[in-house]
């Protein structure tokens, strides 16, 4: 029931994502980029976890940019078949250099050992998602990824969601079941 109410959920948001003009990604991906950048969770972080955006998602390519250059510590994800976990970059040009997924996004490839890996240093978690609620709950792709990795760190990380305002529906809409993690928190752009 759960499963059938996320899948119609997900294609709904995807009609309204199809919707939108560059224009209006473009627009939005500022404001709530500029949200974040003033944020004081953002603000006082030291290690940030940042997800590659999407076509569909916020754009990530200027906050990645800024923590660069306020000395954060930049961590990326990287999956495999079965999980995920945060992998270091050190600058854009590193990041621009990793090898393309399937998905049209860059990460460090599963060979590449020397990375760092992000334990349970990470401040500030900037979470990806195709749907979200202001109250917390998020629907993501449907792999599951990000839930079992927010599952297994110390509940020191704080959880931001970057979202679009096609993105958002109303409180409790969202269906959750025991394995989905809520986030802290949802930066959207207000309406004009």
């Amino acid at each position: 029931m759960v499963h059938s109410a996320k899948q119609l959920l997900r294609q709904q948001i995807r009609h309204a994502l199809k919707l939108m003009t560059n224009e209006e990604r473009v627009q939005q991906s500022n404001i709530v980029t500029n949200y974040l950048l003033h944020h004081p969770k953002y603000l006082s972080s030291h290690s940030i976890s940042v997800y590659v955006h999407m076509n569909t998602e916020v754009s990530t390519r200027d906050i990645i940019q800024h923590a660069f250059k306020s000395h954060k510590h930049v961590f990326i994800p990287r999956y495999s078949s079965t999980s995920m976990d945060m992998v270091r970059v050190h600058s854009l040009d590193d990041l621009d250099s990793l090898p393309m997924t399937k998905w049209n996004i860059r990460q460090p490839s599963l060979d590449d050992i020397d990375r760092e890996i992000a334990t349970t240093n990470i401040d500030l978690i900037i979470v990806p998602g195709l749907g979200f609620s202001l109250d917390g709950c998020r629907l993501g792709h449907g792999k599951g990824f990000y839930d079992r990795y927010l599952d297994s760190l110390s509940k020191h990380s704080y959880t931001i969601g970057l979202a679009y305002r096609q993105q958002i529906v109303e409180n409790n809409s969202i269906p959750m079941n025991s394995t989905d993690i809520r986030i802290h928190e949802v930066l959207v752009a207000k309406e004009n």
